[in-house]
């Protein structure tokens, strides 16, 4: 026996041969790790004795147990660290600090962000062996990519240590989906873990119990993992709509309009979107926000796309564009070309088109109109009994629209409207979520999913007809 070797036996506590997943997750020799995708798979106790393992096998070590808030982590994890952490193998828990120093020298720093001001910079000023996130959904990309930067730098006197990212979570729209299961890049794995897979240690009838609490949409995520069947009761947009409206194949109609959502920030995209009728494609996605480059991709798609596409069978081009902040000078860009661009797209048409039809259409004064119209969010909705505002009521207007819509068939666009959320307000009018939060929550800005509603903000039941003189 090795001198820091110790001789404690765990089985009493935690016993992974009672479910073949938990010690095929204790097993896979992956770096990033991800357990579970269903509720009572026995996900939580597997993080935890992962660590408590890593910690005995590497004396010295340092692991980094979070959930993404204190109070959850207090309610759900907390309970099960101190039932699996066997007290003979604590040399000090100090519970202000939340750190575990273990006899070995190894230790575990515990919680959750937001419990003080300076958490996230006191959790990323470790240097962990290990890191395990439960219900790692909850957090952003950004957090998972900040953290891991975190390890492999932990040495222990001169021995090697192999460092791993351990993660729980329940199906969800998001990078976790994304990263992997359908990345699945080198040096990673997930290995789903149902309640069926862990029923020696759940109660009898849990199983049916769950069933008689859950929708059957829910039944499906959280009892049997199915990753489809996602959703939650804020959700702007249904999922299975979405999946639907991405397969549905539509011919181009009228109206023929673009939807702009502009950059505020070097992170964020700017994002083109082309409306014909009930179909809509992406036309450009740029990172960035350059007024002069967005105003001359929407002059492109006009006449690149537009007009030879639609000739003479329409009189009217909609421009859309989000006018806050760095938007507003998109607009006035637009705005200054738009008498310009009329008379040259109007060329465009009559030059063409047959000649016989270019001499009709001259006799007839014809003329192809731009409109441009701002779109700001926070203006008064056209219905502000049930709205908030402008952006509430043309994000309810796709909702209402989407079993119609032919959309782009693109998994970052339905993660990023699955991340948009609303509320109703003490005034009874539904609010948005504000995309800050958004952005916090994805990761990322909904850049995509903001263009492809602008598209078709104030869309009207009765649409204008084709020009015909």
């Amino acid at each position: 026996m090795e001198a820091n070797e110790l001789t404690i036996d765990l089985s009493g506590r935690y016993d992974p041969t009672r479910n073949s997943k938990q010690m095929e997750f204790h097993s896979a020799g992956e770096t990033y790790k991800l357990f579970g995708g269903a509720m009572g798979g026995g996900k939580t106790a597997a993080l935890i004795n992962e660590g408590i393992q890593l910690n005995l096998d590497y004396p010295g070590n340092f692991g980094l147990l979070m959930r993404k808030t204190w109070p959850s982590f207090r309610d759900t994890v907390l309970p099960q660290l101190e039932k699996f952490l066997d007290p003979d193998l604590v040399a000090n828990w100090n519970q202000s600090e939340k750190l575990i120093l273990m006899i070995n020298g190894s230790k575990i720093r515990y919680g959750g962000i937001g419990d003080k001001p300076d958490d996230w910079e006191k959790f990323m000023s470790g240097e962990y062996g290990w890191i395990a996130l439960d219900q790692a959904e909850q957090f952003t990309e950004k957090e998972f990519r900040m953290l891991a930067t975190r390890l492999y730098r932990l040495q222990i006197n001169s021995q090697e240590i192999q460092y791993y990212f351990l993660l729980s979570c329940n199906p969800n729209i998001g990078w976790i989906k994304e990263r992997f299961i359908e990345q699945n890049p080198v040096d990673h794995i997930f290995i789903p873990s149902l309640p069926t897979d862990n029923l020696a240690n759940l109660p009898a009838n849990y199983i049916d119990k769950m069933k008689e609490i859950l929708t059957p949409i829910y039944i499906k995520a959280l009892l049997e993992g199915d990753w489809e069947a996602v959703g939650e009761p804020d959700n702007v947009y249904n999922y299975l709509a979405i999946q639907e409206a991405k397969r549905r194949r539509l011919n181009s109609g009228l109206p023929v309009e673009i939807g702009t959502d502009v950059a505020r920030s070097g992170d964020d995209e700017t994002v083109i979107i082309l409306r014909e009728g009930l179909k809509l494609s992406l036309f450009n996605k740029a990172q960035g926000h350059d007024t002069m480059r967005t105003a001359g991709e929407i002059w492109r798609c006009c006449q690149d796309r537009i007009i030879p596409k639609w000739k003479d069978a329409l009189d009217l081009i909609t421009i859309k564009v989000d006018a806050d902040g760095v938007g507003g000078g998109v607009v006035d860009r637009l705005k200054e070309q738009k008498s310009e661009k009329q008379d040259l797209y109007t060329e465009m048409v009559l030059k063409i088109v047959p000649q016989t039809r270019s001499e009709e259409l001259k006799k007839a004064g014809y003329k192809l109109r731009i409109k441009i119209l701002e779109i700001h969010g926070a203006a008064k909705a056209r219905d502000p009994v049930h709205f908030k505002n402008q952006r509430a009521e043309i994000h309810w207007g796709l909702r209402e629209l989407m079993a119609d819509l032919d959309i782009p068939d693109d998994r970052e666009l339905a993660t990023q409207l699955m991340a948009i959320k609303y509320k109703q307000n003490s005034a009874g009018q539904i609010e948005i979520i504000p995309k800050e939060k958004i952005k916090e929550t994805l990761g990322r800005s909904p850049d995509y999913a903001e263009g492809v509603i602008y598209s078709l903000a104030e869309i009207r039941q009765k649409e204008p007809r084709a020009w015909r003189p």
